[in-house]
Order: structure tokens, then C-alpha cells, then sequence
């Protein structure tokens, strides 16, 4: 199943976040704990990393834009899972480019099934508590 990723609320006062720079690219292998982004918030530039293994998916925006808490910033799952123009009625950034040779769902069908992030599996950063 895709993991989706959204823009962690990194400060009280956070209300979007921009991406100073992404340190991996769609098609990249990822491991739990591999530095994905480093996210310009209000007050601090961090760092964001990935709490799930796969492969990038999908990226919400380019280096330079913005971002709300809450929305979708990335996808990370199985290659070939995974392709679509559209995510949640969005156009594409152009990010989304793997080919799906499988015949699988693309995104929009896993996010509206089962790929929706459950508020009660992420903790006050929008990481996953599973361990």
C-alpha cells in the first residue's frame, strides 16, 4: 500500500511549510529515517525524513513551493502501484511520472480507498506512530 506523506506541522505556529530543497527524486529508493526534504517553516529551516521504506512516488510541489500543514507533500510506495496524472482531483506536477506497466490502481484510486492517512496514526508532526 502507498504511504502518503503530508506537510508535518513543525512549530505552533506553523500554517505552510516550503520546500528549500529535496533530497531525493521520484523513481529513488528510500529507507526509514533517509533524509527525503528540508521544509522552510515560520521560524527554522528542517529537515524531513521519511518514516517508511519504498520508492518516491510522488512530490507535491517543486523546490521553492509551498505547501499547507496537512497536504499532500509526498507518496512513497512499490513501483508500478502507483500512476496517474490527477491526485485527489490535483493536477500533476509532473511528478508522478512512473510508468504503471502492472494494470495497477492508480493514486487517486488508493487515496480515495485505502491509502487515506488516518488522523489517529500520526502524531502532532504528521509522523506515523507505527514502529
Amino acid at each position: 500500500m502507498a504511504e502518503v506523506i503530508l506537510m508535518p506541522r513543525l512549530s505552533d505556529t506553523m500554517t505552510e511549510g516550503v520546500i528549500a530543497a529535496w533530497h531525493k527524486k521520484v523513481g529513488d529508493n528510500v529507507k526509514k529515517g533517509d533524509l527525503l526534504a528540508e521544509v522552510e517553516t515560520d521560524k527554522a529551516t528542517m529537515d524531513l525524513e521519511s518514516y517508511k521504506d519504498g520508492t518516491l512516488l510522488f512530490t507535491g510541489t517543486d523546490k521553492g513551493g509551498k505547501v499547507q500543514v496537512n497536504d499532500l507533500l509526498a507518496i512513497i510506495g512499490k513501483p508500478g502501484k502507483t500512476s496517474t496524472a490527477k491526485v485527489r482531483g490535483r493536477p500533476s506536477t509532473g511528478h508522478s511520472t512512473l510508468p504503471n506497466t502492472s494494470g495497477a490502481k492508480p493514486v487517486t484510486a488508493l487515496l480515495d480507498a485505502d491509502a487515506q492517512p488516518k488522523p489517529e496514526a500520526r502524531n502532532s508532526v504528521g509522523y506515523s506512530s507505527e514502529t
